[in-house]
């Protein structure tokens, strides 16, 4: 029995080898900060990736479908109780991730013997009550990050640091939504490409190239935009009801895009 817990390193070793290559392909998903409050972009193939929580929080996700309706009903539902048994107040984004999602993924990892959720989570809450914009990404073993302009969700690791680079490199403070979306796209642009190269990678392959001039990325989203369609929405601070949520329709999408893609 000496050597049960390197059986169980070994076998959580194993759980995020597997999981991780499960997730490789999955689509990116974009958050970002605008002048009037948050956007969550991705672009998908049919199966919608983003979602209202409450009033002021957005939820999305990569990875298997089964997984990601499973969470967004726990954390939909727990905050719904929660604002009506307590107070709108107490649904925030850090009780959301810290108390209700991390656990639950985080026990679900942990237990070798039992199915692990093959996700990442990027969820928003639109700041209020003297508390900023957040973002928070939670990976499948339950660990977080967290930014109050941007974050990224992507197949892996160094795909999210990609991604986290090009964002940063941009350095838009406050753009319009317009600029927010162009900006968006170009970050999920630089995801996707490393993605599929990351696919169709071999041992005889050079390192992949996550340097790519604007050119490349426009290329790319034309390619992925002939079978699939971006999905948006925004956390609008401007919006005048409780609800700030509210979903891109795809004219509005388009005439953001049109004269830049």
């Amino acid at each position: 029995m000496r050597d049960e817990p390197y059986r169980w390193i070994e076998a959580i070793s194993d759980r995020r080898d597997y999981i991780e290559d499960q997730l490789r392909g999955g689509s990116p998903v974009v958050g970002i900060s605008f002048d009037e409050g948050m956007l969550l972009l991705t672009v998908g193939r049919g199966q919608r990736k983003i979602f209202e929580v409450h009033d002021r929080i957005a939820f999305s996700a990569i990875g298997r479908a089964a997984d990601i309706e499973r969470l967004r009903l726990l954390v939909t539902d727990t905050a719904s109780v929660q604002g009506f048994q307590n107070s709108v107040d107490d649904v925030t984004l850090h009780r959301m991730t810290h108390f209700v999602l991390g656990p639950t993924i985080t026990q679900a990892f942990d237990a070798i013997f039992g199915a692990a959720y093959i996700i990442k989570i990027l969820l928003v809450e639109l700041g209020t009550l003297g508390r900023e914009n957040q973002f928070i990404s939670m990976n499948y073993d339950g660990n977080v990050r967290a930014s109050p302009r941007a974050e990224v969700v992507g197949g892996t690791a160094a795909i999210e640091v990609a991604m986290q680079d090009y964002l940063s490199a941009a350095d838009s403070q406050n753009p319009s939504l317009a600029s927010a979306l162009q900006l968006a796209l170009e970050t999920w642009a630089i995801g996707r490409n490393l993605s599929l190269q990351e696919e169709n990678f071999s041992e005889d392959d050079e390192e992949a190239e996550s340097h790519v001039d604007k050119e490349q990325l426009h290329d790319v989203l034309k390619r992925e935009l002939e079978e699939g369609q971006i999905e948006a929405s925004v956390l609008d601070a401007s919006h005048p009801s409780k609800r700030k949520f509210r979903q891109l329709s795809s004219e509005e999408i388009e005439s953001a895009i049109a004269d830049w893609l």
